[in-house]
């Protein structure tokens, strides 16, 4: 097709159109117009980036790269603390628009205002203890190490304590969560968590014959425990009936079990032998042998709940030194006695608990032990109890329920002091010697021995006295 023609006759059309036309002048007036006005908008307006979250506008930013890189900021620093980047379910949603300067310093966001108005989230980790959750931790690793670690805390393996098994007594599940910032505990605050126990509080309203011991010893607390839960209060403070003081107790999330061997050496006591020697005056004695210790290696087999000793059985026994016994002349009665020598064990052979106590110091501790050849604490004191003619109860726990309660300040030597140490109650008992100081069987590495009650251990558990 030939457009020659065509294109000429344009040219001819356009040559007759003069500028003066209404249709030139008209168009030409439209675009000045035009290009005023949008000289005008660009001048009174600034370029910026609306911000909306889940589809409800909350701000502007400079444009679309400040507000990503903002709330990229916003979700590392929620993260930071964890070693993570924090996530956000929120549809973030980002627009370029126009707008009045005023309106924009208005409607501008800081970290601040974006940061409050989205919901952030965590991959962490549940820790829990028989469908009770102990914490959120942000690793598995981090789970892992604190379980490990609390095990550790409770069973130490050494060349003497060949350990067979450890496991929870409690169920224990680790799930992949998602946790909001503030419930993530980085490890050493989720350590002290398990260490410290499962807190409970709750009022107690005292009573007109209530002391602070007495309050404890009805909740199955220590006294320590109950005036910790009161802050200003002493043993000494007033308690008024009606008052209404708090209870604050702390039971274990976690409780470690191990089963194992221990070898190690224990004392074999000495005897004392006690000869009537005519020639020293009445009430004198002198040493004839000074006497000594033996020593034993003894290896047995136990089970422990969170390092205390539920079962014990001794498997093995071997006698390294031999005891020598102290033998003791003393001048005759005053007045004739049929037997000539009497054994004892430690010192002097008197009938006087106190000194019946202190002659079995040494003794080696046995779990469930009644006799000489090995004493629980409760066994301890039940044996040289009956050597004077007085039938105790066999645990510690019934010697406490009966007998005539003695308080702190009229101790007497022979009463029976208790303490709560591995359980909860009168679970330790000994006998008070005077001064301060009681004799007991302690445990597995001491055996018999004699403590003082204001050391920080005991007093911190004691619960009171019986007197028989």
């Amino acid at each position: 097709m030939n457009l020659t023609p065509v294109i000429s006759r344009l040219k001819d059309a356009v040559k007759k159109i003069s500028w003066k036309s209404p249709q030139v002048i008209s168009g030409l007036a439209i675009t000045i117009i035009l290009t005023g006005g949008l000289t005008y908008y660009l001048s009174t307006t600034t370029s910026a980036a609306a911000i909306k979250i889940n589809g409800q506008p909350i701000g502007l930013v400079r444009n679309v790269s400040t507000g990503k890189d903002l709330v990229k900021t916003l979700l590392e620093q929620q993260g930071k603390p964890f070693g993570v980047v924090a996530k956000t379910h929120d549809q973030i949603d980002y627009e370029n628009v126009r707008v009045n300067p005023a309106v924009y310093l208005e409607s501008t966001l800081s970290e601040e205002k974006l940061g409050d108005k989205l919901r952030y989230y965590l991959d962490g980790y549940k820790l829990e203890a028989d469908g009770s959750i102990i914490a959120f931790l942000p690793s598995k690793e981090d789970t892992e190490k604190l379980l490990k670690d609390y095990e550790g805390y409770y069973v130490k393996p050494s060349e003497e304590n060949k350990v067979t098994a450890v496991n929870f007594a409690e169920e224990v599940r680790v799930e992949k969560v998602e946790a909001q910032p503030d419930q993530i505990k980085k490890y050493d605050q989720a350590f002290k968590v398990l260490i410290d126990g499962k807190i409970t509080t709750k009022d107690y309203t005292v009573l007109a014959d209530d002391s602070w011991w007495l309050i404890a010893r009805k909740n199955n607390m220590l006294t320590d425990e109950v005036l910790a839960g009161n802050p200003g209060a002493t043993k000494d403070s007033k308690l008024q009936p009606g008052q209404i003081i708090k209870l604050v107790a702390s039971t274990p999330y976690l409780t470690v079990v191990s089963q194992g061997t221990y070898t190690g050496p224990e004392t074999i006591p000495y005897d004392v032998v006690t000869k009537t020697d005519n020639k020293l005056r009445t009430g004198q004695t002198k040493v004839i042998e000074q006497g000594s210790n033996g020593t034993k290696m003894v290896t047995y087999s136990y089970e422990q709940k969170n390092g205390i000793d539920v079962t014990k059985q001794v498997l093995e026994e071997k006698v390294i030194k031999t005891p020598v016994n102290r033998v003791i002349a003393k001048g005759p009665n005053s007045r004739p006695v049929s037997v000539a020598s009497a054994v004892s064990r430690g010192s002097g052979g008197s009938s006087n608990i106190v000194d019946r106590a202190l002659s079995l110091q040494g003794t080696r501790y046995v779990f469930g032990g009644t006799s000489k050849s090995g004493f629980d604490c409760s066994g301890f004191t039940k044996y040289v109890y009956a050597v004077s003619g007085i039938s105790l109860p066999r645990t510690s726990y019934a010697q406490f329920a009966s007998g005539t309660a003695v308080g702190e300040n009229d101790l007497r030597s022979g009463d029976l002091v208790f303490f709560s140490t591995y359980a909860k109650g009168a679970s330790h008992v000994g006998i008070y010697t005077g001064g301060g100081r009681f004799v007991h069987a302690s445990n597995p590495s001491s055996g018999v021995i004699t403590s003082s009650i204001s050391d920080s251990f005991y007093s911190s558990r004691y619960l009171g006295a019986r007197r028989y």
